[in-house]
């Protein structure tokens, strides 16, 4: 849990540094390109940040790159400010960090950075010369590339000799099309040639230019386009952006608006966590995904008595929340409660003592070191052994006083992954229930931000927004889900930066499906959660 003690300690020693500099409980450093590789190599060795989290870059005053890193022990987080002209070269600290290289590939061709290492595309054609996210692009179309060819094997020409290991590797291409895929990316697999070896994913498909679009935005706006990144747990980006602009402004929320948020909160991650195992029973033609999926509509159905849309859709207001619970709501819950959970106790029987489900799903272990250096986080990451969920190591709202567990597996393996989730659903089923229970009085709006939009408009714009960058993040269904957000005097904001859970699960993929056999592929790409908006931001 956050201790103010801690965050003392490490400000001690980080403010040695003249830059230093401390904004809503998070360290803030300022250096020069030539320091980045000692700076994170001393704040990963000696103070324990072994988390990067995300890099965010802006062009502002020439370039600033800011590397976001978390210490998962103390619960500290740092912000490493990068600042540069635009033809200096950067380092790259995928030594340190091996996740970072994706990162570091999403913001050259944002931003058109230069790094000290050569880098593929990412999500933008090979030969584009636009950059987005730069302040006065000017885009114009986009070059074709063209399509990735198949890895060469190489064979050995002297056939008396043994052969090389590679000549027993198959590769095999699954289109965006596929249904091993789902529409999420292409996917290049090599097998040995039964097992999986290495795999080379493309996820530039969307383009949905979300984070430029944000720039132009104000709060309301920003409110309601956030919530589509996910779309089967809606209130969870929705209720992160409002609590980013909450945390930075001090704004106080209502006990019974918070109190609300977890129900919402809670709810989409009953309703994700059916999503995934129903597409894990789905893709291995069990018939039990039906049953999953009639348990989804039942959350579906009380989020729709709640707020009007069946994903809960535009429940977050900044300042609280935009309904309160109907009458007759809570009765409802317990009813949809009780059948829910004697659903799950019996589909879960019913699919433990099937060998033909425990096999699929029992290959490609992944150590918690691996989680680690890869950035993972949420039930991939807890799969693994490591005990970390944001509802307890940084508690928000009324988390801190909630009787609840964090169940965590050992091996890493998709059926651990399933565990997690269906015994997340009953502890959220008993957050919920323990909310409920105590359900506080009063306002669901904090007055000064019960307004009309005009209004409220005019008062925002009244007030002082700190300068310069904030993260800001909550536990989602599949992790840790916020917003890296810069501000520069105006209410809407400079730059925002999407952090999702997806985005390392897919650059840690072949990881996580090492070992498997083609006939499991889809299974373990269904169990990892992972959604193709949260990708192509």
């Amino acid at each position: 849990m956050f201790s103010w003690k801690e965050f003392e300690k490490t400000k001690v020693i980080l403010s040695q540094d003249n830059s230093y500099q401390d904004l809503v409980g998070q360290h803030h450093v300022t250096i020069r390109p030539v320091n980045l590789v000692r700076w994170i190599e001393m704040v990963k060795v000696d103070l324990g940040f072994l988390t990067l989290v995300d890099i965010a870059g802006v062009d502002f005053n020439g370039v600033e790159l800011t590397y976001h890193l978390l210490n998962m022990g103390t619960h500290q987080r740092l912000n490493i400010h990068v600042r540069f002209d635009q033809n200096e070269i950067v380092p790259s600290i995928v030594d340190l960090f091996p996740h970072a290289g994706w990162m570091e590939r999403e913001q050259k061709e944002a931003l058109g950075i230069k790094f000290n290492l050569p880098m593929d595309a990412l999500l933008l054609p090979r030969n584009q010369k636009n950059f987005p996210l730069k302040k006065q692009s000017k885009l114009t179309g986009w070059p074709e590339d063209s399509p990735a060819v198949l890895p060469k094997i190489e064979s050995n020409p002297n056939k008396s000799e043994a052969p090389y290991p590679g000549e027993a590797f198959v590769w095999k291409n699954y289109s965006s099309f596929s249904p091993v895929t789902s529409g999420m990316f292409e996917w290049m697999v090599c097998y040995d040639p039964i097992k999986v070896v290495d795999t080379k994913v493309n996820i530039g498909f969307h383009h949905q230019g979300l984070e430029k679009l944000l720039e132009k935005k104000d709060w309301q706006q920003i409110l309601q386009l956030v919530d589509k990144v996910h779309l089967g747990a809606a209130p969870t980006y929705g209720i992160a952006w409002a609590k980013t602009l909450e945390d930075l402004l001090r704004v106080k929320l209502p006990e019974r608006a918070q109190a609300i948020r977890i129900v919402a909160l809670e709810l989409a991650r009953i309703a994700e966590h059916l999503t995934v195992m129903h597409e894990i029973t789905f893709s291995i033609e069990m018939d039990e995904q039906r049953l999953f999926i009639n348990a989804r509509e039942k959350i579906y159905e009380l989020m729709e008595k709640f707020c009007g849309r069946r994903q809960g859709l535009g429940i977050a207001r900044l300042g609280g929340i935009r309904e309160d619970l109907p009458q007759g709501w809570i009765i409802e819950y317990q009813s949809v409660c009780l059948i829910v959970s004697k659903t799950l106790k019996t589909i879960h029987r019913s699919l433990f003592s099937q060998n033909k489900f425990r096999e699929k799903l029992s290959a490609g272990m992944v150590s918690a070191k691996t989680a680690l250096e890869w950035g993972v986080s949420g039930p991939a990451m807890r799969a693994c052994g490591l005990n970390f969920d944001l509802r307890k190591s940084q508690p928000f709202y009324f988390y801190r006083e909630i009787d609840f567990d964090i169940p965590v597996g050992i091996n890493g393996t998709a059926y651990e992954r399933y565990l997690i989730r269906y015994e997340e659903i009953f502890q959220s089923f008993r957050i919920i229930t323990q909310v409920i229970d105590n359900l506080p009085l009063g306002e669901i709006m904090n007055p000064d931000f019960d307004k009309g939009f005009m209004d409220l408009k005019e008062y925002l714009e009244g007030l002082e927004f700190p300068k310069g960058w904030h993260y800001n993040a909550i536990e989602s269904p599949n992790g840790e889900a916020g917003f890296l957000v810069m501000f520069n005097g105006s209410v809407s904001p400079y730059r925002v930066k999407i952090k999702t859970p997806s985005f390392p699960l897919v650059q840690a993929l072949s990881h996580f499906v090492s070992g498997v056999q083609e006939d499991q592929l889809r299974v373990y790409l269904a169990s990892l959660g992972i959604r193709q908006f949260e990708l192509d931001r």
